[in-house]
C-alpha cells in the first residue's frame, strides 16, 4: 500500500545527505512493544467499558463466520495456540484506551460468547452450550457448567501493546499483521493513512455508518469497507469534474494519497451532497428512487447518485434532484440488467450526467471520453472488471476549480 511523501517521511525519517550507500539502514523504529497477559474476563469487561476500541477507522468489519468464531472458542477451551492481540495505547478525553490493530475477530468472538450471543459446540455431541442465557430467549438453551464458565473466564490471552505511535505507524502495523482472511480492495483503501482518507472516514461515520444514517435509509452494501470505498469513489468522481473519470481501487489509492488537500469549498459541496441524499432518502414524498426501484442500490449507482446531486445542487430544487435520481436509476437499469462498475456502464452513467448538466444549465462542459478500438475497449473493460471486483458486488478546468 503506497503512502504519501509526508507519511513516508514520518515512518522513514532520514535526510538524504546523511545516507551512506555502503551502510545498512532500517529507518525509524517503532517503540518496543510490550507483551501483557489478560484474562478473557478482563478483556470482556474492558470492551464493554470502552477501554478497548474495536472500531478504529481503518479496521475491518466482523468477517469471521460463526463456525470460525466457534473454532476459536474451542481453541481457547482446549489450550491451543491463539495468536496475540495487537493493541496501540492512546489517550482519548484524558483516558487510556487500547485501540485494536489486530485481533478484532478474536475479541469479538470472545465478547459474543460471554454475552450469550454465540454458543460453544461440544466436539463430541455437537450440542450447543451458551455462556449466559437471556431471560427473553425464544428457545430452550443449555448453559455452560459453572466450572467451565469459570475456567473460560480465567483463560489467558496475550496482548502486545504499543505506545507513542503516529497514525501512519498505526495503520502500517494494521496492514502488516493481517493474518486471517485477506483484506479486500475496499478494506485496503480504508487503511490508507492520509488527509483525504481521514476526511472521508469522518463522512462515513457521520452520514453512512451512523444510526439512522444513509445505509439505514437505502439498501446498499456496506460490508468489508465498501461504505468507505463507495464514498471515496463518489468524492473522486466529483473532484475530477469536468473529466469523466472511471473509478477503481488503484486510482483511488493514488487519489487518496495525493499531497493536495480538499479545499473548504469542495468539502462543503460534498457535505451538501450527503445531507441532500439523507434528506431525499428519508422523505416519503421524494424517495421513489429507492422505494419504487426494488433492486439494491449497486455501488456504482451510489457513486453516480452522489455525482448527480453534486452537479445539480446549485441549479435545481430538491424535488427536481429527487426526480433525477429516479430517472438515473431507471435509465441505467433499463440498459443493463446487472449494474456493475464496468467501463461501458460507467460511460452511460456519465452520458446521463452530461445531459443533466445541460438540462439544468450548470455551465459544466464535460470533457469527451477518449475513444478506443473495439479490441482496446474489450481489453480495458476486462481490466476494469478485475480491478473493481469489490465495487461490483451489489448482489482541471476553471469550472472544476470553482466548485472545489
Amino acid at each position: 500500500m503506497s503512502q504519501s511523501d509526508s507519511e513516508r517521511d514520518e515512518i522513514f525519517d532520514s535526510e538524504d545527505e546523511d545516507i551512506d550507500p555502503n551502510e545498512m539502514h532500517v529507518g525509524t523504529q517503532l517503540s518496543v512493544a510490550v507483551a501483557q497477559m489478560y484474562t478473557a474476563r478482563d478483556l470482556h469487561i474492558m470492551i464493554h467499558e470502552g477501554l478497548i476500541d474495536l472500531t478504529p477507522p481503518y479496521q475491518r468489519d466482523v468477517v469471521w463466520t460463526e463456525s470460525k468464531q466457534i473454532k476459536l472458542l474451542d481453541s481457547i477451551f482446549r489450550n491451543f495456540y491463539v495468536p496475540p492481540i495487537v493493541m496501540v495505547i492512546v489517550s482519548e478525553d484524558g483516558h487510556k484506551v487500547m485501540r485494536c490493530v489486530d485481533g478484532k475477530q478474536r475479541l469479538t468472538s470472545i465478547q459474543k460468547f460471554m454475552d450469550g450471543q454465540l454458543p460453544y459446540k461440544d466436539p463430541i455431541t455437537n450440542k450447543a452450550f451458551y455462556f449466559s442465557i437471556p431471560k427473553n430467549a425464544k428457545t430452550a438453551r443449555s448453559r455452560v457448567p459453572d466450572k467451565l464458565r469459570q475456567e473460560f473466564c480465567e483463560k489467558q490471552i496475550t496482548v502486545v501493546e504499543y505506545e507513542n505511535l503516529t497514525p501512519a505507524m498505526e495503520r502500517d502495523i494494521f496492514q502488516r499483521v493481517q493474518l486471517g482472511m485477506p483484506l479486500t480492495a475496499a478494506e485496503k483503501l480504508q487503511a490508507v493513512s492520509s488527509v483525504w482518507a481521514t476526511w472521508i472516514s469522518g463522512l462515513d461515520l457521520r452520514y453512512m455508518s451512523c444510526e439512522n444514517g444513509i445505509t439505514d435509509l437505502i439498501d446498499v452494501d456496506i460490508k468489508r469497507g465498501r461504505n468507505f470505498q463507495s464514498l471515496a469513489h463518489l468524492v473522486y468522481c466529483c473532484y475530477g469534474i469536468p473529466q469523466q473519470l472511471t473509478p477503481s481501487p488503484v486510482k483511488l489509492e493514488k487519489f487518496l494519497t495525493q499531497s493536495e488537500e480538499p479545499t473548504e469549498m469542495f468539502s462543503a459541496a460534498i457535505t451538501k451532497v450527503v445531507n441532500e441524499l439523507m434528506g431525499i432518502a428519508s422523505d416519503k414524498k421524494r424517495n421513489k428512487a429507492f422505494k419504487e426501484i426494488k433492486p439494491r442500490v449497486a455501488p456504482i449507482e451510489f457513486v453516480f447518485i452522489g455525482v448527480t446531486l453534486y452537479v445539480m445542487m446549485e441549479h435545481s430544487t430538491s424535488k427536481e434532484r429527487a426526480e433525477e435520481l429516479y430517472n438515473m436509476r431507471t435509465y441505467i437499469r433499463k440498459k443493463y440488467q446487472d449494474v456493475r462498475a464496468r467501463s461501458d456502464i460507467i460511460r452511460h452513467l456519465w452520458l446521463f450526467i452530461a445531459d443533466i448538466a445541460r438540462k439544468y444549465r450548470t455551465g459544466i462542459q464535460f470533457e469527451k471520453a477518449s475513444t478506443t478500438s473495439a479490441r482496446g475497449r474489450k481489453k480495458r473493460t476486462r481490466v476494469d472488471e478485475d480491478s473493481d471486483e469489490d465495487m461490483d458486488t451489489g448482489r482541471g478546468s476553471k469550472s472544476r476549480r470553482g466548485r472545489r
